[in-house]
């Protein structure tokens, strides 16, 4: 121990908080609840028979899986789950992805 006193400890790198981007995340299953509401308050656009959602414009940056989706949903936003894209997909919505996931 003579020669390694430091050696017990944390070492490396930490990224201050301010700069690390917290994820704000909505569910599928939220979103499907919602989506009525949404249109009603015009932040969500009936585009043919989907119900086009931008998450960004609700203060989300990620699209989770938890949820049923009934509605055919076209969610635009940054980032996403593969579960979430999958729910969307088999009821006929998709999911667009724009931005960067810091975005």
């Amino acid at each position: 121990m003579a020669y390694a006193r430091d050696w017990y400890g944390k070492h490396g790198f930490v990224r201050h908080p301010s700069l690390v981007a917290e994820k704000r995340i909505i569910n599928v299953g939220e979103l499907d609840e919602r989506a009525e509401e949404l249109l009603k308050s015009g932040l969500a656009v009936l585009e043919g028979d989907a119900i086009l959602i931008d998450i960004t414009a609700l203060g989300y940056n990620k699209l989770g899986g938890r949820g049923k989706a009934m509605k055919k949903m076209v969610v635009i936003g940054p980032e996403a789950t593969e579960s979430a894209i999958r729910k969307l997909e088999a009821v006929g919505g998709k999911f667009v992805k724009v931005g960067g996931a810091g975005a």
